[in-house]
């Protein structure tokens, strides 16, 4: 009803602008020396007005000559009045269709398509972007995609250069687009991911990104690209998640060895924290909640060789990348949870995107980190053991953030062990119900 309306609104205003076309065309054509300045004998005027142009005049107007012009002004009316009854009559029948010539024209450009060579053409432009290498093996990229999209340390034309990358686990399947600064938006996000999605054999079933700042975009850019591509995209999970293991490490590369070397490159400014802005910013944590609490814990330490021998999916749980570099007999310290609800708390664990435990040090807190913003107070430290605690931390550091934590049923006994033999899948008398093992980018990202 509403575009009906305005339908007639606008055929309405058309028939009064045309009505008043028709009026005008007439009065000229009907009294033309009403529109010519009055001459007297062989007076010379300096300029006379014809048609509200002012024309300059060297001479006088012969009787002749101004029957030439009100002919002329005649034969312009009777033209005019031709122009404004064909384009009147032209008007009342598109309103009496109902269509307008205006939005005609938008919907012919809208529903345009574009040729093969625009859709390539708008590729290129949106981002400069890495090819497929031939000789990749399809058979060793995971469905498990992690995504960063941010500012690095480029400067081109006074903006620093942005980066979409993306990452399968595994590090096999790996792209990196340039963008502009200016294109930086969900949109281009969706197109790139799209491009990225469909040139890759194995399709992701899940995407996780780490950037609290980038949070609204890419869940944006992400859930438009499952709307677009329903066919391989329908059950992917869009995970935000500090555990983007393998593309921490593709970015820790990148830094050390790919921006050094390209131009415009700035060494990126390393934070300033003082004492007095950290001991005035006092931070309130939420306990645990119901489910996951648990009574008795302790800080302990295992081989680095007895982690990394432990198989995936021998235990409920999950293994991060553990650092390259690092000796086997170098000492992992974590949190051992001994618990007569170990396996709730293991199927709890397991639903949430455990990212790390770490000391608070301000506030003597002992912390647990979920996801990409949520983190819960475990204990509170007491003074005569925080030198263990200080301990535990200066450990992490040392391995690149890696720690473990682990869940112990108190009911079964014995000392908690890890089924560090390929044949040895546990539950048994002392083994440990669950088993994590962790990073804490924290550390990194505060260097």
């Amino acid at each position: 009803e509403n575009s009906v309306t305005a339908e007639m609104m606008g055929a309405n205003r058309w028939s009064f602008a045309l009505q008043w076309l028709l009026a005008a065309a007439a009065a000229v054509a009907i009294f033309p020396s009403a529109f010519i300045a009055p001459r007297q004998g062989k007076q010379s005027s300096p300029t006379s007005s014809v048609l509200g142009a002012s024309k300059p005049l060297s001479q006088s107007v012969s009787p002749l000559a101004e029957d030439e012009v009100q002919g002329s002004h005649l034969s312009f009316g009777l033209v005019l009045a031709a122009v404004a009854l064909a384009g009147r009559s032209h008007c009342n029948a598109k309103a009496k269709s109902g269509i307008r010539c205006v939005a005609l024209q938008a919907t012919k450009q809208t529903t345009a398509q574009p040729t093969q060579k625009e859709e390539k053409q708008e590729k290129q432009e949106l981002a400069k972007k890495s090819e497929v290498p031939s000789d990749l093996d399809w058979s060793q990229v995971s469905s498990q995609w992690e995504v960063d999209c941010f500012s690095r340390p480029i400067n081109r034309e006074g903006k620093k250069m942005w980066e979409l990358m993306v990452t399968d686990a595994n590090g096999v399947y790996r792209r990196v687009a340039q963008m502009k600064p200016t294109r930086v938006n969900s949109v281009v996000v969706q197109k790139l991911m799209t491009i990225f999605i469909e040139e890759s054999k194995v399709k992701p079933q899940s995407i996780r990104f780490f950037r609290k700042v980038m949070k609204n975009m890419l869940i944006v850019a992400l859930n438009a690209v499952k709307d677009t591509m329903p066919q391989y995209m329908e059950k992917c999970k869009i995970i935000p998640s500090r555990n983007c293991h393998m593309l921490r490490l593709w970015l820790s590369y990148r830094e050390r060895e790919v921006y050094p070397k390209m131009i415009g490159y700035t060494p990126p400014v390393k934070k300033k924290t003082t004492n007095v802005q950290a001991s005035m910013v006092k931070m309130a944590y939420e306990s645990l909640p119901e489910r996951l609490r648990f009574s008795r814990y302790a800080i302990s330490a295992v081989p680095l060789g007895a982690l990394a021998r432990v198989k995936p999916g021998q235990l409920p749980g999950s293994l991060a990348r553990i650092p390259p570099g690092f000796s086997d007999n170098a000492q992992v310290y974590g949190i051992l949870i001994m618990t007569s609800r170990a396996d709730i708390i293991c199927s709890t664990l397991r639903s949430m995107e455990m990212a790390s435990v770490r000391v608070d040090l301000e506030t003597d807190d002992l912390l647990l980190e979920l996801d990409i913003d949520t983190t819960f107070k475990i204990d509170k430290i007491r003074g005569e053991e925080k030198e263990g605690y200080l301990k535990f931390e200066r450990a992490k550091r040392q391995l690149g953030g890696l720690h473990f934590v682990a869940v112990h049923d108190i009911v079964t006994g014995g000392e908690p062990l890890l089924p560090i033999e390929a044949d040895d899948m546990g539950p048994g008398e002392g083994c440990v119900t669950g088993l994590w093992t962790l990073i804490d980018y924290s550390l990194q990202d505060e260097d």
